[in-house]
């Protein structure tokens, strides 16, 4: 009974109320806050050139369309992972260029290097990187091999904000980066993308497309705000069983669709985001201590098998996956979740297998075995600051009684 009444969300980063009024007060007091927040985004990565815009999708496509207009429309592929979040896909698609799907490596979340390896420059206009769970990419090898095919690389660290491989920061080794400030995210401001570059040319291609979009109105400032405060509310675990018990809500759907506005950053949101950048060291430093932990705890064997981040790489682990054995992974969900533990099955298909997308992908991409391997097997575990050590505890308890395990404290 306790469990019903104490729900742990899959993913989030906690809003007091405090940054709630401080944004509001903030907004209300009409200070220009988007362009200050653009301003710590490109010293904290290291960047010249940022641009806001309404939600992370909206950012990838803004992206696309600014390199597809650099490029003279000469090429229209774009390279994606076969797993992966389904807003990639659908991005790609908005933007009016065609889906090419490379596999990934299950045990790396990353592209298998031999898929990229055939890569050619003459159709590929971009390949996008996805960092997916804050797990840093091979992003050395990518960006060596996109130069000197001449194609465009996209680091989309959406989900890896605060995290770094080589010693530099994700997002930065693109030629064009993204983040996403989209609920659910390291850094939230309810919905939001960035999109940063080094490159002159690029940058004034995005800012020229970002003039074009719409600004908010009255009424979806005021519904980002009620969304804000909804939130901040529900967020807790000892609230969040609420919204998690009326599944008309939806929490935590994936569903591919292209009908979403681009539109302009909501300038009353950026205070918020301010103030939650300011801790991000403190909010990915909570996240690799819960990851860490669950590491040394988990019952690794043939049935729960770990993804080892990247040598050099230091993630920012939004959520921290791990791969179960297929036959097992419902047993898994089913026990953590009656016991208030809100892990996920993450992405429900391959990128191959989203069915608007079965007719549009070419012969050789509809039949790639490593995302579809990850979509039976992935599962993933909260990490964020209202998961504590007791809970990480019953959750490696729950799950080696499930598997029939006993917990090891070696980390592979």
């Amino acid at each position: 009974m306790a469990a019903q009444f104490r729900f742990i969300p899959p993913a989030g980063t906690p809003v007091r109320f405090a940054d709630v009024a401080g944004t509001i007060g903030a907004s209300l007091a009409g200070k220009e806050m988007v362009e200050q927040f653009k301003a710590d985004l490109c010293a904290r990565v290291g960047v010249r050139h940022c641009e806001l815009v309404s939600t992370g999708r909206a950012a990838m496509t803004l992206a696309l369309l600014a390199l597809k207009e650099v490029d003279g429309g000469k090429r229209n592929e774009v390279i994606i992972p076969s797993y992966t979040c389904f807003s990639v896909p659908s991005s790609v698609v908005k933007a009016g260029l065609q889906v090419r799907v490379a596999d990934v490596d299950p045990e790396t979340l990353d592209f298998a290097p031999e898929q990229l390896e055939r890569l050619d420059g003459n159709r590929v206009l971009a390949v996008i990187a996805t960092n997916l769970y804050g797990l840093p990419n091979d992003m050395e090898r990518w960006r060596r091999l996109t130069k000197d095919r001449g194609v465009y690389l996209i680091d989309d660290a959406a989900q890896c904000l605060g995290g770094s491989i080589a010693g530099r920061p994700s997002g930065t080794w693109g030629d064009i980066g993204l983040y996403s400030f989209d609920k659910g995210k390291n850094v939230t401001t309810i919905d939001g993308g960035a999109l940063v570059t080094n490159s002159d040319r690029l940058a004034t291609a995005i800012s020229e497309k970002a003039k074009t979009l719409q600004n908010n109105t009255v009424s979806e400032s005021v519904s980002h705000l009620v969304k804000l405060l909804v939130y901040a509310a529900f967020l807790h675990p000892r609230r969040y069983w609420i919204p998690n018990a009326l599944p008309f809500l939806g929490l935590g759907a994936t569903v591919y669709r292209t009908d979403y506005p681009l539109a302009r950053y909501d300038r009353w949101m950026a205070p918020l985001g301010r103030r939650l950048f300011a801790r991000l060291n403190t909010i990915a430093a909570q996240r690799r201590a819960a990851a860490e932990r669950y590491g040394k705890r988990l019952p690794w064997g043939a049935k729960l098998r770990p993804i080892v981040p990247r040598a050099g790489s230091v993630p920012a682990y939004l959520r921290f996956p791990v791969l179960v054995a297929p036959e097992c992974r419902a047993k898994v969900l089913d026990a953590l979740h009656r016991e208030g533990i809100g892990a996920t099955a993450s992405y429900p298909s391959a990128i191959n297998d989203i069915p608007q997308l079965r007719e549009l992908l070419q012969p050789d991409d509809r039949h790639l075995p490593g995302g579809r391997d990850l979509a039976k097997r992935i599962l993933t575990l909260p990490t964020h600051v209202y998961v504590t050590e007791t809970d990480i505890d019953r959750i490696v308890t729950l799950i080696a009684d499930v598997l029939g395990e006993g917990p090891v404290a070696v980390y592979p």
